[in-house]
């Protein structure tokens, strides 16, 4: 299968039509990741356009977005960049072609969600800068974070938090780019 294959069953799953975005530039006006982007969501969908798979996938741009939806509400087409940028992050994994830093920040970010069944900032970022070789990069803003409560020491397990390590587990499973996608969900499975 080439590239533009690729591109175009990724555009399908996703349900964008790239043809639909006439480069307004709203959706990378409205990003709240777009400074940190090498591609912007503008350059994502141009990207799209002009077949440039390898382009997409080695972006930092599909590790970045955080898929608030900011430039589906901006767009007067409704083009959902984040649902492609999801698929572009699935295509990636499957190549190879990952960010050790945006994986290291996924893994953590979860194996933190499966434990106290929500994230714990400082959990997250403590383990974050050590995975990711940076042990020191936020030391400074940590004293004003603690003193003005915007950061607690120590995690809590929330009420449900079995459930919610289950649901996780059951995504996992759904969401697998190794299995093709979704799997079939039997009433057993359920």
């Amino acid at each position: 299968m080439n590239d533009q294959s690729i591109l175009d069953r990724l555009m399908e799953t996703a349900d964008v039509r790239q043809y639909d975005c006439y480069q307004c530039g709203k959706c990378s006006g409205g990003c709240p990741m777009s400074d940190a982007m090498d591609l912007k969501p503008r350059g994502i969908m141009r990207c799209a356009q002009t077949g440039s798979l390898l382009r997409i996938l080695r972006s930092n741009t599909i590790w970045l977005c955080t898929g608030c939806g900011a430039c589906v509400d901006r767009c007067p087409h409704d083009v959902d960049v984040p649902a492609l940028i999801e698929q572009a992050r699935y295509e990636a994994r499957r190549r190879g072609i990952l960010r050790r830093d945006s994986e290291v920040l996924n893994k953590t970010f979860v194996a933190n969600i499966r434990s106290f069944g929500r994230n714990h900032e400082m959990l997250l970022a403590g383990l974050y800068n050590v995975f990711a070789f940076k042990p020191t990069q936020d030391i400074n803003s940590l004293p004003h974070m603690l003193n003005n409560g915007l950061v607690s020491p120590l995690p809590v397990r929330i009420k449900g938090s079995a459930e919610v390590a289950e649901l996780l587990e059951r995504a996992e499973r759904w969401d697998d780019p190794a299995l093709g996608g979704p799997e079939e969900e039997t009433e057993a499975s359920k």
